[in-house]
């Protein structure tokens, strides 16, 4: 028997000894995680593997333990939670932040804190110290835990005991938990017991779920009350709401709210006889009614008066009336005006003046026999059906005899008054209205120029000024921004704006003209600008070009015109007659400037630049044709002329045409047009002659200068005309 007990205590000592390893190997683990924040190269208590992976495990709860109660602590602290949503420690601090969050969301809509089932242990933790709405307190060395108090000797004041420390005089201090928890892996700290989880509860399955809390657990009734009924938290029973107490009824102003198990009805309101509901308020008012009225469901009837006993003396009737009633002799024996003498039994006048039933007011009353009249003071006229005297509309009744011109008449009791029009006041006569001088009595109502108006001023600038927006001050008109936003140059250089008016400055090659303000080209070609004398000078816009005409072979310059080349006498040496005749007998050149964006509107369709004439005897018949050479621009963004920008019209005369612009041409560009002219005489082809028309388009725009005429603004296009003989 000795040696069983022996080898029994050996082995309870072997146990225990195992224990105490695993414990301090746990311990390191947790230490290390401490020390270092992470759960690699952990260095073990002991050498055995046992110990390393006892030490591997306890690290990896430290630091599960850590990352949840950061979480909880986060979603306290600063109502949000981290993004990341992965499976390691930062996943369980997401999940653990997440769950608090849950919590103080059902706190602050007023809903029951209930977790859900299938929370993780973690999360419910979370979860359950976030609807206690406690503080979280964090220390520097651990999470969310307590040191219990110490209260035995020196080895339980260095021990790490959560709840309670226990010294047996053995090896080691041993560490114990309240009720509700049990001892983590670490052997110090207190991990509460899951009793939901495990099934401890006595929670009844059909009707409850079970809710565990820090050390305890929780019954919460699943089953819901129904609508208009209430859970008593402390009897767990169904109780009536009173949604008319409570306010939460939808009873509008006219009914009254009446509580029924479960529900409420609406009722409407009933006010009594003499008072009458407020249509929108709902509320009683008592019913004010005039005398002869009284108050009845809610409106004002008619009293019978008649009905009252002594209300009339003998040989009379009561006759009853809206708010009132009269006596009158049985029978009716008296008209209106009379009444029974009841001493004589003769009808008698009655004297309304006397009585005072007359209704003349603060008018004289004059008795007539069976009837009354009133003398009405001035302004009334006494009206014989309604037998009062009433006001005379003077302005009614005379319209636009009553006051002067420029006055308004308003009636008053008895009278009228007059009152002059806004700008116009009495005369010396105190009844004619004249125009008032705003202009002359203020001298300050314009800033220049004051013009007084019936009844009214208007304030006039000088030129170059505008009124502005209150209508007395003069504002300098910008001339040059004003033309600008209307897309024309006022200038065809600078323009400077001043004070009423404006400077142009002009280009090179352009002068000021005489007004000031227009710019008028300088005609180079006037004082000799081309060195040669065979040179032809063509004055362009703000320039000039020299032109030396190179004849085309075989042909010779004509001795008169520089601008023609006439067929020499080899072009036709070795030709018959009619192949002789389709080379042109002369070819000439004719130059033109025009600015660019020449105006061409529905008034004026087209601008005409050359003007060809043949002979007009009626045997000769010319016949004209029209291509476009060439167009070009040193400016590459300048849009080129085409064929379609011209026409080739009619003249006037026999044998004549005039070549048109039709459709504005940008610039600068040079444009180069052949018209071909073939003569007929009595229906033969006899001769052919070439022009050779050259436009200058300016970079410049026309000029558009106020007031000044139509001619002034074209000058610089006048048509060329041109005689073929």
């Amino acid at each position: 028997m000795r040696p069983l007990i022996a080898a029994l205590l050996f082995v309870l000592a072997v146990s225990r000894s195992e224990s105490s390893e695993l414990s301090r190997c746990c311990a390191g683990g947790h230490r290390h995680f401490r020390e270092t924040q992470k759960c690699t190269s952990i260095r073990a208590e002991g050498t055995s593997t046992t110990c390393a992976r006892t030490a591997s495990i306890c690290c990896l709860r430290a630091q599960l333990d850590h990352s949840c109660a950061s979480g909880t602590r986060l979603a306290q602290l600063e109502g949000s939670c981290p993004t990341t949503n992965s499976l390691n420690a930062m996943g369980l601090r997401k999940e653990c932040c997440d769950c608090c969050l849950l919590a103080k969301d059902l706190l602050s809509r007023g809903e029951p804190c209930i977790g859900a089932v299938g929370f993780s242990p973690a999360c419910l933790n979370s979860f359950n110290k976030c609807c206690s709405n406690g503080e979280i307190s964090i220390s520097e060395n651990e999470e969310n835990s307590v040191l219990a108090p110490r209260t035995e000797g020196d080895r339980c004041a260095s021990a790490r005991c959560e709840h309670s420390c226990n010294d047996r005089g053995d090896f080691e201090v041993e560490c114990s938990c309240r009720s509700g928890y049990e001892l983590g892996p670490d052997g110090f700290s207190c991990v509460d017991i899951d009793e939901c989880v495990l099934q401890l509860s006595d929670c009844r399955l059909d009707s409850q779920r079970c809710l565990n809390t820090p050390g305890s657990y929780k019954c919460i009734r699943t089953l819901s009350c129904g609508t208009g009924y209430a859970l008593d938290s402390d009897t767990e029973h169904c109780i009536d709401v009173d949604e008319c107490n409570l306010g939460t009824h939808n009873c509008g102003a006219l009914y009254q709210c009446r509580n029924t198990q479960g529900s409420f009805r609406c009722d409407p309101k009933k006010c009594a006889t003499t008072e009458l509901m407020n249509p929108r308020t709902g509320e009683c008012i008592p019913v004010d009614c005039p005398a002869g009225y009284e108050a009845k469901e809610g409106q004002c009837l008619d009293v019978n008066e008649c009905d009252r006993a002594g209300t009339c003396g003998n040989f009379e009737e009561c006759i009853n009336s809206p708010g009132s009633f009269r006596c009158e002799e049985i029978g009716g024996l008296c008209g209106e005006g009379f009444a029974m003498d009841k001493q004589t039994g003769y009808c008698a006048d009655v004297n309304e003046c006397l009585e005072g039933s007359h209704s003349c007011g603060e008018h004289l009353c004059i008795n007539l026999v069976g009837s009354f009249r009133c003398r009405c003071s001035a302004g009334f006229d006494f009206n014989a059906t309604t037998m009062r005297c009433e006001d005379i509309d003077e302005c009614t009744k005379f319209p636009g005899h009553m006051c002067s011109a420029h006055a308004s008449c308003l009636n008053t009791i008895g009278s009228f008054e007059c009152s002059c029009d806004p700008g116009f006041a009495f005369g010396a006569d105190g009844r004619t209205c004249e125009d008032v001088d705003e202009c002359a009595l203020e001298a300050n109502l314009c800033q220049q120029k004051c013009v007084n108006t019936p009844g009214s001023y208007q304030c006039a600038c000088e030129r170059g000024f505008q009124l502005g927006l209150d209508g007395a001050t003069c504002e300098d008109v910008d001339e040059c921004r004003t033309w600008a936003r209307r897309g024309s140059e006022l200038c065809m250089g600078g323009c400077t704006n001043t004070v009423g008016s404006f400077l142009c400055q002009c280009p090179q090659g352009f002068e000021v003209d005489a007004d000031g303000v227009s710019c008028r080209d300088v005609d180079e070609c006037a004082i000799g600008e081309c060195p040669s004398q065979d040179q032809i000078c063509v004055n362009t816009l703000g320039a000039f070009k020299c032109h030396r005409v190179r004849c085309p072979r075989h042909y010779v310059h004509d001795l008169n015109l520089k601008n023609r080349c006439n067929r020499g006498p080899g072009v036709c040496k070795r030709l018959t007659e009619t192949q002789c005749r389709k080379h042109p007998v002369h070819v000439s050149w004719q130059y033109i400037a025009i600015p660019r964006h020449v105006n061409i509107s529905s008034q004026r369709t087209s601008v005409v630049l050359f003007s060809m004439k043949g002979p007009g005897a009626p045997e000769y018949n010319m016949q004209f044709e029209l291509q476009l050479l060439n167009a070009k621009s040193e400016n590459p963004s300048v849009l080129p002329a085409i064929r379609s920008n011209f026409l080739l019209q009619k003249g006037t005369e026999r044998n004549s045409a005039v070549i048109a612009l039709r459709d504005s041409l940008d610039g600068p560009q040079a444009v180069e047009l052949e018209l071909t002219l073939r003569l007929q005489v009595n229906g033969e082809f006899r001769n052919k002659f070439i022009a050779n028309l050259i436009i200058y388009v300016s970079k410049y725009k026309p000029q558009i200068v106020p007031n000044v005429n139509e001619d002034h603004h074209h000058r610089h296009h006048e048509r060329q005309d041109h005689v073929f003989f």
